[in-house]
């Protein structure tokens, strides 16, 4: 019957590193729940991240659907990696013939779900558009501006990413929204309260007796040179207070290459496995301080009141500098007096609690669902709703 005909975007999502996972669970989770009429989703992993402790379990914890395929894409440098991913997603893309591809954050598949799509005249949503480092050497921040250049949707997570956009001329394709991570991070708040006393139990942890440590990026675990000067002083903080050290696959080779784990230094590091998002959320929320090479975990850091230490020259979360809640330090010999005569200051952590946060109200995956929905597009087609 004609009630039954109705108008449905068709969106395709594209994700494949950990931090999307994140970003887009909220907005799965939306659209499945309350937009099904409306919105027909199609999820595809690239493949990105194909570690079991960096993909998988994320899929299990955040509840995210199965995806229509997984292109596997696997590692190689960056520009093998965009290239496996294009060449793989044009086929799909061609196949499904989305009206909207959705492309989270700014990792490899983000710039090469973008590309694609634009190259075929699909329109492209930028979730986490509009975020500015200033710092070109860093892949991100290239993946990102690209992906924000050939968007036709900009979902911006805060005012400062609105601004960045409009003084690049795309203010007309931009909307605030809010940070979906925030979205995320109040649905994981039941499972915080009703687990940290079991994880922390189980790990032998303490509430803010111990520092957490998370490190991934190459300009800071490829240089052995350097990564040893950073294992030094994470041993000169561990002798006054406890490190825990969750070890991203990566960072895990490189460590044992310089024999980081066999060094008799040690005693004062709880190296560990990766950690799922829900559990990561956990040891955050309890640490007494994050040292962090992570985008993301800078901003969860802030929402819970957590001091940051950022092993970064640059942030594109400008906003988390307010204060001292999060300090930017590159010199590895800097850590140990940022943290223990900086970051762990009880009058700092007073502080960051009162700050207003600048990410959200927790409905930002509403915001873009809506977008989403009344998207006007010629490719758009009349399809039966289920």
């Amino acid at each position: 019957m004609e009630e039954d005909i109705i108008t449905k975007t068709r969106v395709m999502l594209v994700v494949g590193a950990r931090p999307q996972f994140v970003k887009s669970a909220p907005v799965i989770r939306e659209i499945c729940s309350k937009h099904k009429k409306t919105i027909e989703l199609a999820i595809v992993h690239s493949g990105q991240h194909y570690d079991p402790e960096m993909s998988q379990i994320f899929f299990r914890e955040l509840r995210i659907p199965t995806p229509l395929a997984n292109l596997r894409a696997g590692s190689g440098s960056h520009a093998v990696q965009t290239a496996t991913m294009m060449k793989r997603l044009e086929a799909l893309m061609l196949e499904v013939e989305p009206d909207v591809v959705l492309v989270p954050g700014d990792t490899n598949t983000t710039l090469a779900s973008g590309l694609t799509a634009a190259k075929l005249g699909t329109p492209v949503a930028h979730l986490e558009a509009g975020l500015r480092s200033g710092d070109m050497g860093m892949p991100e921040e290239i993946n990102r501006k690209l992906t924000d250049h050939c968007s036709t949707l900009l979902f911006a997570p805060t005012r400062t990413a609105i601004h960045n956009l409009r003084m690049e001329g795309l203010g007309k394709l931009a909307h605030l929204t809010g940070d979906t991570m925030v979205d995320a991070l109040h649905d994981a708040t039941t499972f915080i309260q009703d687990r940290q006393s079991a994880i922390l139990h189980r790990h032998n942890l303490r509430f803010r007796e111990f520092v957490l440590i998370t490190l991934h990026r190459p300009s800071n675990v490829d240089d052995p040179s350097r990564l040893r000067r950073i294992h030094r002083s994470l041993c000169e903080i561990g002798r006054e207070t406890r490190v825990v050290f969750p070890v991203h696959p990566r960072t895990r080779i490189n460590l044992d290459a310089i024999g980081a784990f066999r060094s008799p230094r040690n005693s004062g590091i709880m190296f560990m496995q990766p950690q799922g998002y829900l559990e990561t959320l956990v040891l955050l929320k309890n640490a007494s301080c994050l040292l962090t090479d992570s985008g993301g975990m800078q901003k969860e850091s802030f929402m819970l009141h957590v001091p940051c230490v950022t092993l970064r020259r640059t942030t594109e979360w400008p906003e988390t500098l307010t204060c001292n809640a999060n300090r930017l330090v590159y010199d590895p010999k800097a850590i140990p007096a940022a943290i223990l005569r900086g970051a762990l200051n009880d009058k700092l952590k007073e502080g960051i609690s009162c700050l207003k946060n600048p990410f959200g109200d927790g409905h930002a995956s509403a915001r873009v669902a809506h977008i989403l929905e009344t998207f006007e597009h010629d490719s758009r087609i009349r399809r039966t709703a289920e």
